[in-house]
């Protein structure tokens, strides 16, 4: 008697293909880059999940949008910094200090305001490279009256290099990233002429 019904390693595989499949869609579509923007605006501003995590899967599946997820991204989380910086600006009283209560982040904030004497523009740019949420030093930017155009190219390169820097990594590994995803294994000598 012979089982029809697949196996985990076949359920797993039909499962894997309708994400990507899902995936796609949502990389092709106009909404689902809308989605992105927003997903990284609020990763950016409340969310301290790194937006990676559905960025790259996108990239993987869909190398010929890899840039138009990355700028989408981009986008968003340059708004979602200027967002946070305009808080700090104008609604300090109201709206952060009572946040860093909440987050008992006082002493944190206190530092990052101190190191925005010393060197604004690099503390942003390297905090908004590494995978540590940036919402402090954007609300301190805003704060401390930061000049807000070095604000905006500080978090506009560093955030490029971030996400760019990830597309990059994906158009050369992608088919890897592909076959690991779907449980394959990897060939010694992979051919990159065939899209993902």
């Amino acid at each position: 008697m012979t089982n029809s019904a697949p196996g985990f390693g076949g359920r797993l595989k039909q499962r894997w293909h309708g994400i990507r499949s899902r995936m796609e869609k949502l990389a092709a579509g106009r909404k689902g880059l809308g989605g992105l923007a927003i997903a990284s605006f609020l990763e950016t501003t409340i969310i301290p999940i790194p937006i990676e995590i559905i960025i790259a899967p996108l990239m993987a599946v869909s190398r010929r949008r890899g840039m138009v997820i990355a700028s989408v991204t981009l986008l968003g989380s340059v708004l979602g910094a200027v967002f946070l910086y305009g808080l700090g600006l104008g609604l300090y009283d109201e709206v952060v200090a009572p946040l860093m209560t909440m987050w008992g982040a006082e002493q944190q904030f206190s530092e990052i305001e101190q190191r925005f004497a010393e060197g604004g523009f690099w503390l942003v740019f390297v905090i908004s490279l590494t995978p540590v949420p940036m919402q402090l030093a954007a609300l301190a930017a805003g704060v401390t009256s930061y000049p807000f155009w070095l604000f905006l190219i500080a978090i506009t390169l560093s955030r490029a290099v971030r996400y760019y820097g990830l597309f990059a990594l994906i158009a050369l590994f992608g088919v890897g990233m592909a076959r690991i995803f779907e449980g394959k294994k990897l060939k010694k000598a992979d051919d990159n002429s065939h899209p993902v």
